[in-house]
């Protein structure tokens, strides 16, 4: 098997990691992997990936004696006379007409190059799906855009709903990260139903994380709950902050380490939600958000850490030297952090998600986690009190290894 992987943009966070476990155990099992990106996304890639003859990279363009970039450059010129007509619609069409055909003639040319047999979008969001002669998928997260608690305008809705009813069309297969975003496609499109399978992801930790877990960090005193996540409305950070003021008020010993893009305005209060800024209950959100930041301001600097978007490493150090990993969100796609959490022997908190049963389900790891209702800061604050009065242990490693090896990223792509 030779398989392209196309990545048209990314975004740091769960899918990258998702992305650099997937290649790096889809290159030892397979002939070659070919990532398809822009230059500066290949540079990123290779920061991150293994040196491997098998993992291999080429540019979004076409060489250039090619027959492919000549005609493309005959369409370029074609679409610059289209462009002086100021007819938005035929400047709009024209332009995703040029972005689709030469995404085709790249895909198709690198096909031929390297005898590819596989093309595997692992990022598709809003990416029309190309015409290539191989079989053709793609990964599908979630559909936050429908079942995210929040309210998206209709226009905004039809947009991402179109987008993954043409993969549906044309993939021959598409895989989703859990049993609940199967069945949230199905809820909407149940026609595809032979297309669909879902293959969790497993908790990211090779052997090179596995080196960094001497890290130290001062105060290891303290109960420290641990909250990878970007910041965002249905992530809910508004409900781990609440509970965080309940303990701060008790004077108990704890503290709340945030990591993820934004979470570092987060504690100080200098929110936004570039994401998210089009819901209707983005004002309402950063409003509370930002009272209780005024109103607590010396409780929340004492109690919370927000680190901003860190890289793979700093992620890592904190998991080995939290407590306890804590899950408020209000819905998730898989929700990456709680299996990263127990694949390291890491108690949990988690809300009462579908998603997060069903990776306790594949973990078998019921006395690790702890569950509460979403959305409910007194709960979750009882919760968090009662671990740090009688704090429940890691596990070691030797438990570790005999519990969860059933399921690895190794397994996943095999699955794949």
């Amino acid at each position: 098997m030779k398989l392209i992987i196309p990545i048209p943009y990314y975004r740091h966070g769960g899918v990258e990691r998702v992305i650099i476990s997937l290649i790096t155990e889809l290159s030892q099992q397979i002939d070659q992997v070919i990532i398809v990106a822009s230059p500066k996304i290949i540079a990123h890639f290779q920061s991150l990936l293994p040196n491997s003859t098998t993992i291999v990279y080429e540019s979004f363009k076409l060489s250039n004696n090619s027959q492919e970039a000549k005609i493309l450059a005959i369409l370029n010129k074609i679409i610059s006379i289209i462009s002086k007509t100021k007819i938005k619609f035929l400047q709009a069409f024209s332009q995703e007409f040029k972005s689709n055909y030469s995404s085709n003639l790249i895909l198709k040319q690198i096909i031929n190059k390297y005898q590819a047999t596989h093309c595997l979008y692992a990022i598709a969001n809003r990416v029309n799906p190309p015409n290539v002669a191989i079989p053709l998928g793609m990964i599908s997260y979630d559909l936050f855009w429908r079942f995210a608690p929040l309210t998206y305008d209709d226009s905004y809705i039809k947009i991402y709903d179109k987008s993954l009813l043409s993969w549906l069309e044309k993939a021959n297969f598409v895989i989703t990260i859990s049993e609940k975003t199967r069945k949230d496609i199905l809820s909407i499109f149940p026609q595809f139903s032979s297309k669909i399978k879902a293959i969790p992801l497993a908790g990211f930790l090779n052997n090179n994380e596995r080196e960094k877990q001497n890290i130290s960090i001062t105060n290891k005193d303290n109960c420290i709950f641990y909250f990878p996540s970007s910041f965002g409305i249905y992530k809910d950070h508004l409900t781990l902050l609440k509970a965080g003021l309940i303990l701060a008020r008790k004077g108990l010993n704890f503290k709340i380490v945030l990591i993820g893009k934004e979470t570092d305005k987060f504690i100080k209060g200098e929110l936004s939600l570039s994401q998210q800024n089009k819901t209707k209950e983005y004002a309402d959100y950063l409003a509370e958000c930002k009272t209780i930041y005024q109103q607590n301001q010396d409780l929340i600097n004492q109690y919370f850490l927000g680190l901003g978007y860190c890289d793979n490493q700093e992620v890592e150090k904190w998991y080995q030297n939290s407590s306890c990993v804590v899950f408020p969100s209000k819905y998730e796609g898989f929700g990456l952090a709680l299996s990263e959490a127990i694949v390291r022997g890491i108690p949990v908190i988690a809300s009462d998600l579908e998603v997060f049963a069903e990776q306790v389900e594949l973990y078998q790891c019921s006395d690790l986690v702890k569950f509460f209702l979403q959305g409910d800061s007194q709960t979750l604050a009882k919760v968090m009190e009662e671990f740090i009065v009688n704090p429940q242990p890691k596990l070691s490693q030797q438990d570790i290894e005999s519990r969860f090896n059933n399921w690895t990223w190794k397994k996943v792509a095999q699955e794949y």
